[in-house]
């Protein structure tokens, strides 16, 4: 290769550096020397090149030290720390040491975004009644304005609109009743797209009554108004009521319509000069159901808005809305807005299957648990509706709702690994919370819908752990609640499943609560506490003391009322009547005696009457096919004693809530 010419900057002679030593101070040092006389101009370009040597050098000298310490055998500092970390033990610990990290209503979040996007960027105005604009959204021109001429019709409206403040000449137009019939007449008979353009603006402007001034069109001086109450009301009605039929007459859609149909309308000649007028319908019609006072204006626009709900295939930021708007009133609405509202939901769920499900999903789950910690009058017959219609949306899709029932069940068993491990006060906090006690209660009864139908056996199995520990770390009387609801589901859960679950040591535990009884004879409802602690000073009523008792009778009641056919019931109900005699010896109170004395005698017949009819039998043991069918021509006839003296405990305890 051909050596080049070392000519230096400015026509100079390079130094020759060939010779200088390997370090980067040195090798500077020699070319500020050698470049020291070379003038004004070359001590500039020293100057400013040397500062940048030193930075480089600065940057590579730690490098180089720690490199050479460690091959010389002395590590740094901030090695041997390493070291000692690496070198430490592991402590045993929880999988999360802070109970913050557990969340519950919180474990979808990251889900939640990628369920629906986009943005609702076009205007909510009036719509468009000049031909000129009609015929170019009929043509399929709007939208493909240059900037340049969208830059010239701004300013030109710009300047019309101040013209009009300047005159303040306004163009009224009002609805009569004449004028309502006879638009109505020609959408009716006619599909008139000019005439529904009309009543849809008209419309607009009543939805929008009271809440924004008279509204101006993209033509400025053109104000909407009605003339009276009766024809507010009958535009109303009419654009409600009629409106999904004249989308589908325009568009030729004869039959139920899907969500391929509707993006299939893209091809269509008229869905371009349609498509505003559904979009200007849906605005209006959700901001109606948001704003208006009477509930039945509310529960009949969402009604109509559910037959069009397919639609809103060609509108996702519009159906991203309208989902937050019906969980919205799903939670805090009244009984018949609250169950049309899920309607929506359940059908939006439906029409557009996955991509919609997460969406509905996540936000009612999470409303659904913000509002159990809000204390509210009807929460004890609320709750239970918003649950179940929970269940019914999670039933719809078992392959996600399994899913997300794992996580959201995985998360609740951490959280109470760590309180039995640590005995950690926020832990503990959380999970006696209505957010742990409302979300358990929601996945044990969505197992307990689809456990025949699926195979939920695993989160079966976790369910009862976790039900089964809640129930082990808050023993004693305050907590007297929260057990009895951890028994309930998890007699619900065997009833559901078929599949025998003990509580019997968790319900026959609850007899020995040390309880003094001071002669307190008032009389307070256990239902109407808030909390699931209960408070000290209840420990001593009366009242307290029988509810144990008959939570004690009515649990095992239900318990052997399942299993009261079985061959080995005797075997089953043996230690309980033994606990139970036990402590109705020491028993003072002659009331709760007779109502424990009742209940053993009804175990003990029963008891009588399947070993006796066991004695009978000719088969085998072994033989597991004739043991499921024993006794199951008596249990569906549901004459037997034990079976009526159930259903009157059951019965009792309804009219003893209804009552309350």
């Amino acid at each position: 290769m051909k050596q080049q010419p070392q000519n230096g900057l400015f026509g100079l002679t390079r130094p020759n550096l060939s010779e200088a030593s390997s370090s980067p101070v040195l090798s500077t040092l020699n070319v500020c020397f050698q470049m020291g006389k070379l003038g004004k101009k070359a001590r500039k370009f020293a100057k400013k090149n040397l500062q940048s040597v030193e930075k480089r050098y600065r940057k590579q000298k730690p490098f180089l030290k720690r490199k050479f310490a460690k091959r010389d055998g002395r590590r740094h500092a901030e090695d041997e720390e390493e070291e000692k970390m690496v070198e430490q033990p592991h402590k045993k610990r929880c999988i999360e040491e802070n109970p913050r990290d557990i969340v519950i209503d919180a474990v979808f979040d990251k889900d939640e975004g990628a369920a629906l996007d986009g943005g609702d960027s076009d205007s909510d105005g009036y719509l468009a009644e000049d031909s000129d604009l009609t015929n170019a959204v009929v043509n399929g021109t709007e939208g493909k304005i240059s900037v340049t001429e969208l830059k010239k019709q701004t300013r030109k409206l710009a300047r019309l609109n101040k013209k009009q403040s300047e005159s303040d000449t306004v163009k009224r137009k009002v609805l009569s009743g004449t004028v309502l019939s006879s638009c109505c007449n020609l959408v009716d008979e006619e599909q008139s797209v000019q005439a529904l353009i009309s009543l849809l603006n008209w419309y607009r402007a009543a939805c929008h009554y009271g809440h924004e001034p008279s509204g101006i069109t993209s033509s400025p001086g053109i104000c909407y108004d009605i003339e009276d109450s009766e024809t507010f009301a009958n535009v109303i009605v009419f654009v409600l009521q009629k409106a999904d039929h004249t989308f589908k007459s325009i568009l030729g859609l004869s039959g139920s319509a899907n969500k391929e149909k509707i993006l299939k309308l893209k091809n269509n000649p008229k869905w371009d000069s349609v498509k505003p007028l559904i979009k200007s319908f849906f605005r209006s019609t959700m901001h109606l159901v948001k704003q208006a006072a009477d509930l039945e204006i509310t529960v009949f626009a969402l009604t109509q808005l559910r037959v069009s709900i397919v639609f809103f295939a060609a509108f996702p930021e519009l159906l991203n809305k309208l989902i937050k708007l019906s969980v919205d009133l799903w939670v805090t609405g009244e009984e018949t807005l609250s169950q049309q509202s899920f309607l929506i939901l359940k059908d939006i769920s439906k029409v557009f299957n996955s991509e919609c499900f997460d969406a509905c999903f996540i936000s009612m789950y999470k409303a659904f648990l913000h509002d159990c910690d809000i204390p509210k009058a009807d929460s004890e017959k609320r709750l239970p509706l918003l649950r179940d219609s929970l269940v019914e949306l999670c039933s719809q899709d078992m392959q996600k709702s399994y899913t997300k029932a794992s996580v959201s069940i995985t998360q609740l068993a951490k959280l109470l690994k760590m309180a039995l491990a640590t005995k950690n006060k926020e832990a503990v906090e959380k999970i006696h919370s209505g957010h742990y006690t409302s979300c358990l209660d929601l996945w044990v009864s969505f197992i307990a819908s689809n456990v025949q139908d699926s195979d939920l056996q695993s989160l079966l199995y976790t369910v009862v752990q976790v039900i089964n520990g809640v129930a082990t770390l808050f023993i004693g009387p305050r907590y007297l609640l929260l057990r009895v609801k951890c028994i309930q589901w998890l007699n619900h859960l065997s009833r559901a499943s078929g599949i025998f679950i003990p509580i019997a040591s968790l319900v026959l535990d609850m007899l020995e609560y040390k309880t003094t009884n001071d002669g307190e004879k008032q009389k307070k409802k256990l239902e109407a506490v808030s909390t699931v602690k209960l408070p000290k000073n209840w420990l001593k009523s009366q009242n307290f003391q029988e509810q144990c008792i008959f939570s004690v009778i009515e649990l095992l009641a239900t318990h052997f009322a399942q299993w009261s056919f079985h061959i080995s019931f005797p075997e089953l109900a043996s230690i309980s009547i033994m606990r139970l005699k036990k402590f109705n010896e020491r028993s003072t109170m002659e009331g709760l005696k007779r109502v424990v004395k009742r209940f053993i005698d009804q175990v003990e017949l029963n008891t009588e009457f399947v070993k006796m009819k066991r004695d009978e039998a000719a088969f085998s043991p072994n033989d597991q096919q004739a043991i499921e069918t024993f006794l199951q021509l008596e249990k569906r006839n549901k004459t037997a004693p034990y079976t009526q003296y159930y259903q009157s405990i059951i019965d009792k305890g309804l009219g003893t809530k209804v009552k309350k």
